[in-house]
């Protein structure tokens, strides 16, 4: 599994040549409109990244190509030197977020300072507001001076716009920064580049929130919610899953014990669209072993309309080979999708976590 994993950015092909995944965004960056209520202060717009000395300084040194993290005094005086300039967002991604967090939003879970559910609407109009799909920006290093021995921590800031969009609407704890290193395939191209994105932890994404966004829909779930599935209907659902499917594509594993019968609509979604067929429909199934249906429920992969695999990028070599897959490979493991092509379009837009355009398959 040496070849690397591929991504498309405005139609030039990239290798990723190494990524920081899951840098969870803490309470101490987060605008204060959206702190959570046992925290105080306003926050700051410096982000950390990690610290900067021993095998962690390394791995920042060798990421960012750049060197001199803490050493940004001069003379006594506070510097800013600037770590990467080819940086960017995509809008793609921003409003992607903001889907995923639209109930947290509306019908907040964790306990805010404020009421944050007026502010999703502004958030997703200043994006869309955005002339360009990749917004690009330069990075400096802010971290803790490295001759205070007691603190190596490393942080990163930009000064420019979309930085401080990112930062107002992103919600604390619950939300994660990932950075794709990527260098062009064709070597004639342009530079090494920085694709900033964030993502909202699996539990609070809209297709699985527990709670809906207002009373009336409330009703609508209370009145839905007697029409779930019946023990004995989900007993046959998963029978008939298995029966058009006996053996787990990844693992050959055919022990009904050992699998599981896996919505590819998800089921809370069937439910609460009062779609009774959809939910208790074989062909919006599949019988995966427990690892790997977690890896297809929370959108780390998905499939083609012709049941291809297709891998997220959100996961390192190491776990790919780990999971015995390889993202590149040229003729890729398949289901054999035989009428799910409207389950599976579901999955790939609105399950699966990277953005299927992006992705080359």
């Amino acid at each position: 599994m040496s070849a690397l994993q591929k991504i498309k950015i405005a139609n030039i092909e990239y290798n990723i040549i190494d990524s920081i995944q899951n840098l969870r965004a803490e309470d101490s960056f987060i605008f204060r409109q959206n702190k959570l209520s046992f925290y105080k202060g306003n926050g700051e717009a410096r982000k950390y990244v990690g610290s900067y000395l021993g095998s962690n300084g390394k791995r920042l040194i060798d990421f960012f190509n750049y060197s001199d993290w803490g050493n940004t005094k001069k003379n006594g005086k506070r510097v800013y030197p600037v770590i990467q300039e080819n940086c960017f967002f995509s809008k793609a991604n921003l409003k992607k977020y903001l889907s995923d967090a639209r109930i947290e939003y509306q019908k907040q879970e964790q306990v805010y300072h404020n009421d944050i559910a007026d502010d999703f609407d502004k958030h997703l109009e200043k994006v869309n507001e955005l002339t360009d799909n990749l917004v690009k920006f330069s990075i400096y290093d802010v971290s803790d001076f490295i001759d205070d021995k007691k603190q190596s921590r490393a942080y990163i800031r930009s000064d420019e716009k979309i930085w401080d969009t990112w930062r107002k609407l992103i919600l604390p704890n619950i939300s994660y920064l990932s950075i794709l290193k990527l260098a062009p395939v064709d070597k004639n191209k342009e530079n090494i580049i920085f694709y900033f994105r964030i993502l909202l932890d699996y539990q609070f994404r809209s297709i699985v929130h527990p709670k809906l966004s207002t009373e009336e829909t409330l009703k609508k779930e209370k009145k839905i919610s007697k029409k779930s599935i019946s023990r004995d209907g989900a007993q046959k659902y998963r029978k008939q899953v298995i029966d058009h499917m006996p053996q787990c594509p990844f693992t050959k594993i055919s022990d009904e014990r050992l699998l599981i019968a896996s919505h590819i609509k998800p089921y809370s979604i069937c439910i609460s669209e009062n779609n009774q067929k959809e939910a208790s429909d074989y062909l919006n199934g599949l019988a995966l072993s427990p690892t790997y249906d977690k890896l297809f429920d929370q959108g780390y992969i998905t499939f083609s309309d012709n049941g291809e695999l297709i891998c997220g990028t959100q996961l390192t070599p190491y776990t790919w080979e780990k999971l015995n897959i390889n993202p590149n490979a040229k003729n890729k493991m398949r289901i054999y999708p035989e009428d799910r092509e409207v389950y599976l379009k579901y999955h790939r837009e609105y399950v699966f976590q990277d953005d299927i355009n992006d992705l080359l398959t």
